[in-house]
């Protein structure tokens, strides 16, 4: 036996000198492309007829953005700035990563006059390119017909599927086809260290970058668990860093667009509820039946592919075991136990099962580069890899598709009344249905027969008014119509399709309050299903507005009460130090809640001067800021202290008696708030303990009152009457009121370099959103997203800011990656080093 252990290694050599020396079967380089292309094929006309993508989330939305970019080349513009059908107006080529809507906008132009056409296409060139990338890594490799496999099997994995057709995560599916070639240009230079292997890794991961930048990031931390594991397996320290450096440098390679994307002036979503959905029990991740009862799929791993990691992991004798290990790590990551890990560390790791497809590709990649695995062993891996996959292809086959694509659209239109609205609007659509059609009502609005301009689109990252019509969706949501409509009519909408079944709590008369909201703002209901409400406002041509609000709203709880009281005006900035008294002076009411100051003496000075002037100041004392020194909350004399209440708040006793609320709603049954010391006059209290705690009250002079127990955020979620009365009293306004808003005409028009707007009024909301591109020798402002002119011509122009310091990011990481690689050469004798990780 211990002579067999001393010949082992020898027999391994024997086998690796008998692979190199083996002639390559060269003629699957002829055959397998025409294989591939034929069965590519095959995929797009199945794809084509069942119209299954459609039910892709994000589908439409890149559909859209590669047919608006080849309208634009065949309009001369190679690189269009803007667009200003969807959200207002949008700048996705910046925002959105190119590359995906340049091969998009290629597969418009071959699939001919019908823009969906390009789906089938994208699809087509999805699956040969990722084959070929495998046959490519199999010939490199010496395992050429392992390769041509994976090259057939690669496009029908599970999570590979469900990205393309369950999510419609274009751009991903790109980074997916790539993945292959980057796992072996890093396993290339980990194995013999090549100098010239370092900047086709960067450039490849810098293809990836502008393919998916977050997806790209997704990659990265992927393969710093590789190197990881591989420096602890082999000791490859130095090869691992210098690999790594490579491709964090590749990020740097596409800073010419990353700068500007990055610093644009968009406003990011909040996510934070959604990314919960991205970590999930193991057991789904690897039981083979979940599939037939979820929708597309959902996020399956693999049970095969997890039984050939583990399997290589103990059997390989440190053979591939790097990818084997961090393909299981990210597997264990993706956990929803992991989930309640990562959620209590700042700047966790978020959609985690995205990372699924990342694992699948080192699994396989690893099973590639398992030369001494016995072919009755690889044999039967291929049989369960391809079996496992089998329950994922109904998703291709279009199983939940009953009628083609064009006749499930119009279904769409007529169901949603978006078909009868499209003919009706003269300016801008809003149709608010808590993001339930996702791409789909984008697409019907902006790219389905003759498009109309609407503020509704897939992908919000791009909006500069992602914001505004997140707080119309939760406005519907929590049937805050007053605001819902409203806010329609400051974004420019002359008509709005409202979903009412995303009202949560319908109560009684919805429908009817909701039209008496509409009709206030001046809609009128024009039809009505029982899911969909279609209202039209008398308006013609293009208009803007000019408004007059009672109250202004400084910090971060602005949203939640603008809602609640939609006359109060929305700001971006929180510091109180970034307004003016003359700018303050002209609102009868301001309200504070999670502001900020850089100097609290002159914000204090600020305030009492204003309510000295007459002006009403109502602060929520939970948000006012901690002090830098000790943690104490305290402003204009009031300070706060910390209670705790449990199911309920005790009865509050007020100057208008005592006020029994109702229970604190599911989810928010432990209640950490604060009440107040300092006042002057005490207006409400609240017993616990036998403590009598002040809680509501006045401070300085009668126009500053200071309010605690977070009942403001507590009548957001709940709707009391009580305390709604009590706010009204504090506030001095109602939640019935509404700003005085006035209907401006005006001309605008749009060329691809510039928008022109001819207005005969000053100050006048236009509508469009405001991007910081926008550059004018006339006057222009943004306020709350949207773009203001005067009573003038304004011309207003789309600059490229931040792109020379992308080109000087992009031109640093070259040079740098240059110098990277001459040292790596220089250390490792001009690359004559073949030395081996194993």
């Amino acid at each position: 036996a211990a002579e067999r252990r001393r010949q082992r290694p020898v027999y391994r050599n024997r086998r690796k000198r008998a692979l190199k020396s083996r002639k390559q079967p060269y003629y699957l380089i002829a055959v397998m492309p025409v294989l591939y292309a034929f069965a590519a094929y095959i995929l797009a006309c199945v794809v084509r007829s069942s119209g299954a993508w459609l039910s892709g989330t994000d589908t439409l939305y890149h559909l859209y953005r590669g047919s608006a970019l080849f309208d634009a080349i065949m309009e001369g513009d190679l690189w269009p700035m803007y667009d200003r059908l969807v959200c207002n107006g949008v700048e996705f080529m910046r925002y959105d990563a190119p590359v995906p809507a340049f091969v998009l906008a290629v597969c418009r132009f071959l699939g001919g006059d019908n823009p969906m056409g390009a789906f089938p296409l994208f699809v087509m060139f999805i699956f040969f390119a990722g084959a070929i990338v495998w046959l490519f890594v199999g010939f490199k490799l010496k395992r050429p017909f392992v390769g041509a496999f994976l090259g057939f099997l690669w496009f029908f994995m599970p999570a590979n599927l469900y990205a393309l057709f369950a999510e419609g995560d274009l751009p991903r599916a790109l980074c997916i086809v790539i993945l292959p070639l980057l796992m072996y240009l890093a396993y290339d230079y980990l194995k013999n260290r090549k100098w010239g292997t370092l900047p086709k890794l960067a450039l490849c991961f810098g293809l990836t970058a502008l393919c998916h930048f977050d997806y790209a990031g997704m990659i990265l931390i992927a393969f710093f668990i590789y190197f990881v594991a591989d420096a602890i397996i082999y000791g490859s320290i130095k090869r691992c860093g210098e690999a790594f450096i490579a491709m964090v440098l590749g990020f740097g390679l596409s800073g010419a667009w990353l700068v500007p994307s990055l610093n644009g002036g968009t406003a990011a979503a909040d996510i934070s509820s959604r990314t919960e959905d991205f970590f999930q029990s193991i057991w789904e991740s690897l039981n083979p039946f979940a599939r037939l009862f979820e929708n597309g799929g959902g996020f399956y791993f693999g049970f095969a592919l997890f039984f050939l990691a583990v399997f290589g992991i103990f059997l390989s004798m440190r053979k591939s075991m790097p990818g084997f290990w961090t393909a299981v790590v990210i597997l264990l990551c993706t956990t929803s136990t992991a989930g309640l890990v990562f959620a209590r560390l700042p700047g966790g790791p978020q959609w985690m099962l995205r990372f699924l497809s990342i694992a699948a590709a080192m699994v396989l990649f690893c099973f590639l580069t398992w030369d001494t695995l016995k072919k009755g062993w690889v044999v039967l891996f291929c049989v369960l890899l391809a079996a496992d996959a089998l329950p994922s292809l109904p998703v291709v086959g279009g199983n939940r598709a009953k009628s083609a694509p064009e006749e499930r659209l119009a279904g769409y239109a007529d169901r949603t009344l978006l078909g009868e609205a499209k003919a009706a609007t003269g300016q801008r659509l809003a149709f608010i249905d808590g993001h339930e059609l996702n791409a789909v009502g984008a697409w019907l609005l902006a790219a389905e027969g003759e498009p109309v301009a609407t503020g509704y689109g897939a992908a919000r990252q791009t909006s500069s008014l992602t914001d505004n019509y997140e707080q119309l969706n939760r406005a519907l949501a929590e049937g805050s119509f007053l605001y819902l409509f409203d806010r329609c009519l400051e974004m420019g909408n002359d008509t709005v399709v409202v979903c009412s079944g995303a009202v949560r709590d319908s109560g009684d008369y919805m429908e009817e309050r909701m039209d008496g909201a509409a009709e206030k703002s001046g809609y009128r209901l024009v039809n009505s299903n029982d899911s969909y409400r279609f209202y039209k406002l008398d308006a013609e041509g293009s208009w803007g507005t000019v408004t007059e609000y009672r109250g202004i709203a400084i910090g971060s709880a602005t949203a939640e009460i603008a809602r609640d009281f939609p006359c109060m005006e929305e700001t971006l900035s929180r510091n109180l130090n970034d307004y003016t008294y003359e700018e303050l002076s002209g609102y009868e009411l301001v309200y504070l809640s999670g502001f900020t100051f850089d100097d609290k003496a002159a914000a204090e000075e600020m305030i009492l001067r204003l309510s000295e002037s007459g002006v009403r100041i109502v602060i929520a004392a939970d948000g006012i800021p901690e002090e830098r020194n000790g943690g104490t909350r305290g402003f204009l004399g009031a300070t706060c202290s910390s209670v705790s209440f449990s199911q309920g708040y005790p009865d509050l006793v007020t100057k208008n008696g005592i006020l029994d609320t109702d229970l604190f709603p599911d989810g928010y049954r432990e209640w950490n708030t604060v009440y107040v010391n300092g006042l002057d006059e005490v207006w409400g209290t609240v017993n616990d303990l036998e403590w009598n705690l002040p809680f509501y009250g006045t401070v300085k002079n009668d126009n500053i009152v200071v309010i605690g127990l977070n009942l403001t955020y507590y009548y957001g979620l709940t709707g009391d009457e009580g305390v709604g009365k009590l706010l009204e009293l504090a506030m001095d306004i109602s939640p019935g009121e509404l700003p005085r808003r006035e209907l401006v005409p005006f001309t605008v028009s749009y060329e691809p370099d510039a928008i022109t707007i001819s207005c005969g009024r000053d100050n006048v909301n236009t509508g469009i959103a405001f991007h910081d591109s926008f550059v004018s020798n006339q006057e222009i402002r943004e306020r709350n997203h949207l773009t203001y002119v005067g009573d003038n011509v304004t011309v207003i122009r789309f600059a490229r800011p931040y792109l020379t310091q992308g080109i000087a990011v992009s031109g640093s990481a070259t040079l740098l990656l240059g110098v990277f690689a001459l040292y790596v050469r220089r250390r490792t004798g001009h690359g004559k080093e073949n030395g081996v990780s194993e």
